[in-house]
């Protein structure tokens, strides 16, 4: 007997569970060459092609992508004003409400335009930590040595970041095809129907 498809009814009428569906594998690699890397720029290209594939205009992908790697980094964001906050009460330094709104204020400020290259962000700690004073630039030996770890967080969310924009931004120019995107997710998690399936129950025995 031939080797029935996935997916196919016959398994069913055959006694044959059916196949789990495969979750959307668009992101994974994408994301995974991100984490390695701990660079948000290295799947820059990657990111650009497939989002045009999902059915958004290149227009869209080509200004939003290359401009929110530069002025979008999500990441790095959360990442300066907690880490920030976390050294100063590390640090046993009492920060008023009107230093820690200042203080991330800079640091949401100082996010934008950071490298997008391993430990760019760090620089950019360093640097904004010596700038504004409340925190003595020594502090930062605390984390220092699970910055890969904390890299690898903020780029993540850096490239999950600038997708979503991408998307939103798709919709609100009314150049996202919806259908396309649809028909390329609904092709990725879903198995072969029916009509696809020649092979006969038996034909073989």
């Amino acid at each position: 007997m031939h080797r029935l498809r996935p997916g196919s009814p016959r398994r069913h009428h055959a006694g044959l569970p059916p196949e789990p569906v495969r979750p959307h594998p668009l992101p994974q690699s994408r994301t995974a060459r991100a984490l390695s890397t701990c660079s948000s720029e290295a799947v820059l290209p990657q990111l650009v092609r497939k989002l045009e594939i999902l059915g958004i205009g290149r227009p869209v992908v080509g200004i939003v992508i290359p401009s929110g790697f530069s002025f979008n980094l999500d990441g790095s964001a959360v990442y300066l004003t907690t880490a920030s906050l976390f050294l100063a009460q590390a640090m046993g330094i009492d920060l008023s409400w009107q230093q820690q709104l200042v203080m991330v204020g800079v640091m949401m400020l100082t996010s934008k335009g950071t490298a997008g290259i391993a430990g760019g962000a760090f620089i950019v700690l360093a640097s904004t930590v010596t700038a504004v004073g409340h925190i003595p630039l020594a502090a930062l030996s605390l984390i220092v040595g699970i910055d890969r770890i904390l890299n690898e967080g903020r780029v993540f969310i850096n490239v999950l970041g600038n997708a979503v924009a991408t998307i939103v931004i798709g919709k609100w120019e009314n150049d996202f095809d919806t259908e396309q995107a649809r028909k390329v997710l609904h092709s990725r998690t879903t198995p072969p129907q029916a009509g696809s399936d020649t092979t006969k129950v038996g034909a073989d025995k």
